[in-house]
C-alpha cells in the first residue's frame, strides 16, 4: 500500500480519528453520565483522564522509539491489544478505582502509540518526497475526530448507556489500528542505539528555540487537556443541553478544517512560529468564550475560534519538530515533544476537577486555560522557524 500515497495518508487519518475520538473526545461526553449513574466523585473521574494523559505523554517517547526501532506494524498492534483489554475492564468496572486505572492505561496506550508523534512520523517516512504536505493532509483527516466521536458518543450514551458506548467506540479504534498494522509498514532502523538517539535529543534541547518551543507545549498541554475534558460539561453547566453542547463541541472539531486547509499559504507568508502564535491566540479567544457558553452565539464563537487555532496547531507541531530534530530519530523526538505536552497536560484535569468540586463552578478553570494559551503564544513567537516545502 506504500505505493499509493493518497490511501496511505487516508488510512493514517482514520487511525488518528478513531484513536483521538474513542477516549480524548468521548470522555467529556461520558463524564456527567458516569457521575450520575455511579455516584463516583468528579475529582476521581477527572484524575483518571489526567492520568491517561500522563501515561500517554511519558509513554510517547517510548512509543516513538519503538516506531524508530521496530516499525509501525508493531506499534499499531501493541496499541490495539493494550487499549482493548483496558477499556473493556473500565466499561465493566464496579469501582471508581478499577475504572480510573483501567481507563488511564487504555487512554495512555492510545496516546503513547497512536497519536500524531506516531502517525505524522509514519506519514513522513512513507511519503518523504512530500513530507510537509503529508503532515498537513493527515491533520485535515484528524479534524474529524471530534466531529464524529462527540455526537456519536452522545448518541450511544442515550441509546445504550455509558458502558456500552465506551465499548463500541473502543472497538472502532481497535479495528482501525489493526487495519493500519496490516496495510502500513515503515522500515525500522535497528542500527542506532538508544544512547545515540538520546545524544541527538540532548543536543537539540541545548538550542534556546527548542526550549521555548517545549515550554510553550507544556503550557498549551495543560490548557487543552482541561478544554478536552470540560468543553461539554462547561457548556451544559452554563445552560446548554447535552445534545446542544455535544453539537457545538463536534462543530469545533469540524471548524479545525478552517485552520488546516489554508495553512500552507499562511505558513509561506508569515512562517511557522508566527502562524503557531496566531493559532494559540485564536484558541485563547475561543476558550474564553467557552467559559460563558450558555448561548448558541458564544458556543459558536468557541467552536470557530478554538477550532481554527487547534486545527492549525497540530500540523505546526510536526513542522517545527522536523526543523528542530534529526530526521533519523524523528519518532523518538516527537515522542519527547508529546511527553512534554501530555505530561504537563496531565496536571490540568485533576486540578480542574478539584477546583470545580470545591467551588461548584467550571468557569474559573476554563478562564485559566485561556491565560495559559496567551503565555504559550508569547513564548513560541521567538522560536522563528520556517519549513521547507
Amino acid at each position: 500500500m506504500t505505493g499509493r500515497p493518497g490511501l496511505v495518508v487516508a488510512l493514517l487519518g482514520l487511525v488518528t480519528i478513531t484513536v483521538y475520538g474513542a477516549w480524548y473526545y468521548t470522555f467529556g461526553v461520558l463524564l456527567d453520565p458516569i457521575r450520575l449513574d455511579t455516584g463516583w466523585d468528579e475529582r476521581y473521574l477527572a484524575t483518571s483522564f489526567g492520568l491517561s494523559i500522563l501515561i500517554g505523554g511519558v509513554g510517547a517517547i517510548g512509543g516513538g522509539w519503538l516506531l524508530d526501532r521496530y516499525g509501525s506494524r508493531f506499534v499499531f498492534s501493541l496499541a490495539a491489544v493494550v487499549s482493548a483489554a483496558s477499556f473493556v475492564s473500565a466499561a465493566t468496572a464496579d469501582s471508581v478505582w478499577v475504572f480510573g486505572l483501567s481507563a488511564a492505561v487504555g487512554g495512555g496506550a492510545f496516546g503513547a502509540l497512536g497519536f500524531y508523534h506516531v502517525t505524522q512520523t509514519v506519514a513522513v517516512r512513507l511519503r518523504p518526497e512530500s513530507a510537509t504536505r503529508a503532515i498537513a493532509v493527515l491533520t485535515i483527516w484528524g479534524a474529524f475526530a471530534s466531529v464524529v466521536f462527540i455526537p456519536l458518543s452522545a448518541f450511544l450514551v442515550g441509546r445504550l448507556g455509558w458502558r456500552m458506548a465506551l465499548i463500541v467506540v473502543t472497538i472502532a479504534a481497535v479495528l482501525t489500528l489493526l487495519v493500519g498494522a496490516t496495510l502500513l509498514r515503515t522500515e525500522p532502523d535497528r542500527s542506532r542505539r538508544v544512547g545515540a538517539v538520546l545524544v541527538d535529543l540532548r543536543t537539540a534541547m541545548r538550542a534556546r528555540r527548542a526550549r521555548r518551543f517545549l515550554l510553550s507545549q507544556a503550557l498549551a498541554g495543560m490548557a487543552t487537556a482541561v478544554v478536552l475534558a470540560y468543553q461539554v460539561p462547561a457548556m451544559t453547566s452554563a445552560g446548554l443541553s447535552l445534545t446542544a453542547a455535544s453539537f457545538w463541541a463536534g462543530f469545533r472539531g469540524f471548524s479545525q478544517l478552517g485552520g488546516r486547509i489554508p495553512l500552507m499559504p499562511i505558513v509561506d507568508r508569515i512562517g511557522v512560529a508566527r502562524t503557531m502564535q496566531v493559532a494559540y491566540l485564536s484558541i485563547a479567544v475561543g476558550v474564553l468564550a467557552l467559559a460563558f457558553a450558555g448561548t448558541p452565539l458564544l458556543a459558536a464563537v468557541y467552536a470557530l475560534a478554538a477550532g481554527f487555532g487547534i486545527g492549525a496547531f497540530s500540523p505546526l507541531v510536526g513542522m517545527l519538530s522536523r526543523e528542530l530534530f534529526d530526521p533519523s530519530s524523528l519518532g523518538t523526538a516527537m515522542g519527547g515533544v508529546s511527553l512534554v505536552f501530555f505530561g504537563a497536560g496531565s496536571v490540568g484535569p485533576p486540578v480542574a476537577g478539584l477546583v470545580s468540586s470545591l467551588t461548584g463552578s467550571r468557569t474559573t478553570v476554563v478562564i485559566g486555560s485561556s491565560l495559559f494559551l496567551v503565555m504559550s503564544a508569547v513564548l513560541v513567537a521567538q522560536v522563528g522557524v520556517r519549513p521547507e516545502r
